[in-house]
């Protein structure tokens, strides 16, 4: 055994790592493997590297490994080969040795290599490099200033820059800072995907059909085999090409940094892009710059364009990297500090700074490990998803495989005992597998999916993954985003709810609201409330317009106050403010001397982080002493709460902010607090000391309205019985009521709010505690369960049309709780929740893996800001926006289609779904079809010709499926769904019927053909008019006509009276079989609706019946079909061809089209297809079976949970008794703790 170890072992993707070594018996094994198997082998070694590893080298320590074996731990089992280097430890440990507050677990101390110590191993996995770590015993990825270095850290070495010989040490441990994306040529794409195993199949039959002799028809399918290639490598390569775009401009641009000489001077040059290294000091200039690499701001404030990350035009204001006394200790992170940090690929449109400063960046990631790297990444290696069609297609292939098996032997022994020599043996048998198994399989299964990318191209919905489309199909649960996706992306003020203290007992209230209208003329220039909406953000003009955040333009412009920004290079003394923001009637950009005496200067931006739900200003007002200012904060009425001062604090707070919440409104709350600071203090003060003892100023409700198209969209998907969730950042109790709003909650239906409780957090607790709530609801009512008692005591039964659903609603700190304390709830959450409101990114993405965990096929559908995790992670992704952060989903949709987009994929994926199994089944079926008769002919020592093969191949089978796959989808959403698996009950039935079908039918109809009077097998040459009525039985009255084929050429045999009459009666078979395989309402059209198809249909069935009763001699002879002399036998053709139609229809429709039937068997004889999270909804509605309602009281849901959850884990759980208040709206109140037991 090798050694191994883990890698990431405490994340998703961990990696068991094992030590291979080459020898000197391996490579001659090597050799003489590959010349034993013709070079075969080395096939098989391309599509299973860790075979070739494991076959070629022999485990070993990773001190002696030349190779290394990468296993995934994850439910995909992936592996992986990476060849191992070595480098110098001191290259190794450089970063250690200048930032020195690395952790151990980032360390990387040499450990010997071939024997030698002093060197370090590592290997490339996926363009990343890891290292070897000898404290742990396991490789680490290489990392950067990222999470290692401290701020101090950071300070200290942005002062003059690297020195030269630092630069080139890191740039041989780090590489260039490129972000590679390769686009391999066309020749070099073809290859790669015609050794795709399906490809190989094709050709090696190619192979053996033209050494037989047919060499037309194989033709023909080399042909088609090398279209779909094409088509296929160009999809791949237009998708390489658009992403090797986007990176290639930043891949070769020029950037000015700061360099440090051998003298210890300071200067600045331009550097290529791909120079850069970890550690640089980039220089900003004024005028702006397109970052190649993520960045730390030092000095200065820069706004930036990050579309290309975040999908919002909207620029961002960067700050400086705060250095107080108490965060020098603290380690950058880019997730922490992304406030000042400069990412990749984000442009810098505008700088901000005093005259003589110089703007600096220290760099912190290069290359893929950059936030554009890191997507880069992540699409070039995207996480594996199900791929449940293809792993049945593979599997149904090999039951095919399977049963050509049994022909191959069979046709072998036949042609033994008919004396053929060996090597026609092995033609023949090797003819009955690519029979059974359809070379044109491939190029079928693929064209419903693009007619169906067509459709959504032409309906402005572009699909970069058509492997997707199918999985559309398959979706049951829809997931949300809410701002610009359910609701329009800009917000209208609504009310002002200023506070006020009432002068008898000097008790804090809200004064009456005042309308956005009325701002201006209620409100006084010096009202606290009135300077903090318009000095409390980070809004900037550039070419002449105010950009920045939408929500601080709507408020900042309806104040009617002015920015005003001093130009760089002004006079102005560098400890003076050089942002003024101006009440009206200043109408200029540029300050007066004789300002507004209510002018406010901005001295510091505390810009807002999503962790925090806060952004600060100090500013300072015009007349002011210099150590006067003031500070406003803004943000989630909760988090300011906590910071003010409990007497300022409206009485009402909480009522009133639940009264608002309630109706859908965004809520935003303002504090302020006098400061007494002088400029350097202000400029180093901590956040934390000055955002506290604040006095609130009162609440802004704004309005958030819903897209016109939302309600329509939730609807046609709820009608589906396609479950739907809101995924938000925002706030829980708003969320709500847009949910509700729009019709993912209906009326009469219960939320439940789950939260958590900490220690550390919660002086009631000592432990973790997880709680269930009623939320208020001013839509139900407050007796409905209190009824629903009352009508359970009675024994009465309950109207359908009472039913009553319950949900659940979680925000995303107790989300984290959750899977942290309670995890064996994680699946309830996941099944019951309808709402997860404060969600982060990561969060977004964790609740997708989650609902993928318990079996649903799960559609993400967002803006493109915040959503990238998720969107990727889905199996379906369809992003509202057309940045480059939306190259990651599968699917991007125009904004004009809004979410109807979400039902108008899915119809299409069930269209194209349905049409794949359709195809799958008809291919499969028109290959053991052709099989049977390949080897009853067989037992007749006969064949098809090969104009007989081209009938059925290329005239039959082709035209059918082009056609048949051209159904457009049904215009509304069933709630039936189409089968998810190829090797389902109803597929392999339905196979299995009408192959035992077809085979009764072709026995029957060769057993008639052979014992009609007239038969004879005979050589057509041999046969002329007296040699047939001589070996005729027939009685004189018998009507037999003789017709001369003497003259053809019989060039394989094939002219015998079977051939030809099993040849005209499969077509037939074929056509049924398509008919009872185009499976119509209620996910596409009906056939008669498919005119190419219906057509192609009728004409067939004409041109075979043509065949059988009116073709030419010529016709016939040209086909080597032996002339039937029967009027008689050949309306039998008929009947035969109607009774395997009628058969194989009706038991399509009346059994295998019948979901009653199938659903009936999944539950009474397999359980295991249902789906894990079906089986869990039946558990929590199980109180139903058991009273018998249609309602399900939630209360005895989550307690048969809780029983449950005793018995099976070590948590011990405590309930108190159930309350129930018909006056109130609390009505369920359950908590339980987590406790481990000991043993």
């Amino acid at each position: 055994m090798g050694e191994t170890c883990k890698i990431d072992e405490d994340l998703p993707s961990e990696l068991i790592c094992t030590g291979y070594k080459d020898s000197f018996w391996t490579k001659f094994l090597r050799m003489l493997f590959v010349i034993c198997t013709g070079g075969m082998g080395l096939l098989i070694f391309y599509w299973k590297p860790d075979w070739r590893l494991k076959f070629f080298c022999v485990p070993s320590t990773f001190s002696c490994a030349t190779h290394v074996l990468l296993e995934s731990t994850d439910t995909y089992k992936q592996k992986f080969v990476s060849r191992v280097f070595a480098m110098a430890t001191e290259q190794a440990i450089l970063l250690e040795t200048c930032y020195g507050s690395s952790s151990s677990d980032n360390r990387h101390d040499g450990s010997p290599t071939n024997g030698e110590h002093g060197r370090t191993l590592y290997f490339y996995h996926h363009s990343l490099r890891f290292l070897w770590n000898s404290e742990s015993r396991t490789f680490v990825e290489l990392g950067s200033l990222d999470k290692r270095a401290s701020i101090e850290e950071i300070f200290k070495h942005s002062t003059c820059g690297l020195m030269k010989t630092e630069t080139e040490n890191r740039l041989s441990l780090f590489g260039p800072n490129l972000i590679n994306v390769e686009v391999p040529s066309w020749l070099k794409l073809l290859v790669t995907e015609i050794l795709n195993p399906f490809y190989v199949f094709q050709l090696v039959s190619m192979v053996i059909w033209i050494m037989y002799g047919y060499w037309l028809y194989a033709i023909v399918i080399i042909v088609s085999a090398i279209v779909s290639a094409i088509v296929s490598l160009f999809e791949v390569r237009r998708t390489l090409v658009k992403l090797h775009d986007m990176v290639a401009h930043h891949n070769k641009t020029n950037t000015p940094i700061l360099r440090c000489t051998n003298d210890g001077q300071t200067i600045s040059e331009e550097i290529c892009s791909e120079d850069i290294v970890p550690g640089d000091v980039i220089r900003i200039p004024p005028e702006g710059i397109e970052l190649p690499c993520d960045a730390v701001l030092i000095s200065g404030v820069c706004i930036v364009n990050e579309s290309m990350l975040t999908g919002e035009s909207v620029p961002v204001t960067k700050t400086p990297l705060p250095n107080g006394e108490s965060q020098q200790n603290e380690i950058y992170s880019t997730q922490n500090h992304k406030r000042h940090t400069l990412f990749c690929g984000t442009k810098v449109i505008q700088t901000r700074h005093y005259s003589g400063e110089i703007m600096k960046a220290v760099v912190v990631r290069t290359g893929f490990q950059t936030a554009k790297g890191r997507l880069v990444h992540s699409i070039l290696y995207p996480e594996p998803l199900n791929m449940k069609l293809l792993r049945d297609a593979y599997r149904f292939v090999a039951i095919l495989f399977a049963i050509a098996t049994v022909g191959f032997i069979y046709s072998a022994i036949v042609k033994h005992k008919q004396g053929e020599s060996a090597s026609a043996i092995a033609f023949n048998a090797f003819l009955v597998v690519t029979a059974a198994v359809p070379p044109a399989l491939p190029i079928a299964m693929v064209i419903g999916v693009v007619y169906a990318q067509r459709r959504l191209s032409a309906q402005d919905i572009n699909c970069v993954s058509s492997g997707r489309i199918n999985i559309s199909g398959q979706i049951d649960v829809v997931a949300f985003d809410k701002t610009g996706t359910i609701t329009e992306d800009g917000l209208a003020i609504y009310q002002l709810l200023p506070t006020t203290t009432k002068s008898n007992t000097k008790n804090t209230s809200f004064d009456k609201s005042i309308s956005p209208t009325d701002i201006r003329n209620k409100l006084d220039q010096t009202d606290d409330m009135l300077r903090g909406i318009a000095s409390c953000h980070t809004l900037t003009r550039f070419d002449g317009k105010l950009q920045g955040d939408p929500m601080d333009m709507i408020l900042f412009e309806a104040t009617g106050w002015s920015i005003i920004e001093l130009e760089v290079g002004s006079k102005n003394n560098n400890n003076m403010p050089n942002r003024f923001i101006s009440p009206p009637p200043a109408n200029s950009t540029k300050r007066d001397v004789n300002s507004s005496p209510n002018e406010l200067g901005i001295v510091r931006n505390f810009t807002f982080e999503s962790q925090l739900q806060r952004a600060s200003v100090i500013v300072q007002p015009n007349g002011a002493s210099k150590s006067e200012m003031v500070v406003y904060t803004k943000g989630s009425p909760e988090k300011v709460a906590s910071f003010c001062l409990p007497h300022t604090i409206p009485e009402d707070f909480a009522s009133s902010l639940k009264l608002y919440t309630q109706q859908g409104y965004r809520m935003i709350a303002m504090a302020y607090k006098p400061l007494s600071l002088t400029w350097p203090e202000a400029q180093k003060i901590e956040r934390s000391k000055v955002e506290k003892d604040l006095t609130f100023l009162g609440l802004i409700a704004l309005q958030n309205k819903l897209k016109p198209e939302s309600k329509a969209g939730i609807k046609e998907l709820m009608e589906a019985d396609i479950r739907t969730l809101m995924v938000t950042g925002d706030n829980l109790l708003t969320a709500l009521s847009v949910a509700r709003e729009v019709g993912m909650i209906h009326a009469q239906d219960d939320v439940i709010l789950v939260e958590t409780k900490l220690p550390q957090n919660h002086d009631d607790v000592t432990k973790p505690t997880l709680t269930f709530t009623y939320t208020d609801s001013p839509i139900t009512s407050s007796s409905f369960f209190a009824e629903m008692c009352d009508i359970k005591e009675s024994g009465y039964q309950v109207e359908p049309t009472s039913y009553k659903n319950w949900h659940l609603a979680v925000a995303g700190n107790d989300f984290e709780n959750i899977k942290t304390h309670f995890p064996e709830w994680m699946e309830m959450i996941t099944v019951k929740g309808a709402v997860f409101a404060r969600m982060s990114p990561d969060q977004k993405t964790e609740l997708v893996e989650e609902l993928d965990d318990i079996g649903y096929h799960v559609c993400m559908c967002g803006d493109g800001a915040n959503d990238c995790g998720a969107l990727k992670r889905a199996h379906v992704g369809i992003s509202l926006s057309e940045y480059e952060a939306s190259v990651a989903a599968p699917f991007t949709s125009s904004l004009q289609n809004g979410i109807k987009c979400v039902p108008l994929v899915i119809r299409e994926g069930r269209a194209a779904l349905v049409t794949s199994f359709g195809m799958f089944k008809f291919m499969a079926m028109y290959s053991l079809i052709q099989f049977i008769t390949i080897t009853i002919l067989y037992s007749n020592e006969t064949l098809l010709s090969d104009i007989g093969f081209m009938y059925i191949d290329l005239l039959v089978i082709d035209v059918v499926a082009l056609t048949m796959s051209r159904n457009y989808p049904c215009k509304k959403l069933d709630r039936r769904k189409p089968a998810n698996s190829l090797i389902s009950a109803e597929m392999l039935t339905s196979l299995g019927f009408n192959l035992l079908l077809q085979l009764a039918i072709q026995l029957v109809a060769n057993f008639y053909i052979l014992s009609r009077c007239w038969y004879n097998a005979l050589p057509i040459g041999e046969v002329n008019a007296t040699v047939f009525y001589e070996h005729s039985t027939c009685k004189p009255e018998y009507n037999v006509t003789f017709v001369d084929q003497r003259h053809v050429e019989d060039e394989y045999d094939a002219m015998e009276y079977s051939s030809g009459y099993l040849l005209l009666l499969s077509v037939f078979m074929y056509l049924s079989v398509s008919i009872s395989f185009s499976q119509s309402h209620p996910f596409r059209t009906h056939i008669y609706k498919n005119k190419g198809y219906f057509i192609s249909l009728i004409f067939l069935y004409a041109f075979n019946i043509f065949n059988i009763f009116w073709a030419p001699d010529s016709l016939l002879n040209w086909a080597q079909i032996r002339i039937i002399p029967e009027e008689a036998s050949k309306y039998y053709i008929m009947i035969f061809g109607g009774i395997h139609f009628v058969c194989s229809l009706a038991f399509e429709m009346s059994v295998i089209e019948q979901p009653a039937v199938w659903n009936f068997f999944r539950r009474s004889v397999y359980s295991g297809s249902i789906p894990k999270f079906q089986q869990m909804l039946a558990a929590l509605d199980g109180c139903s079976a058991k009273t018998g309602l249609q309602v399900c009281d939630p209360t005895d849901s989550i307690n048969s949970v809780i029983e449950s959850k005793v018995c099976m884990t070590d948590i011990s759980v405590s309930i108190p008794s159930i309350e129930r208040h018909g006056s109130e709206q609390n009505i369920l109140q359950t908590n339980f703790s987590s406790d481990k037991m000991t043993s």
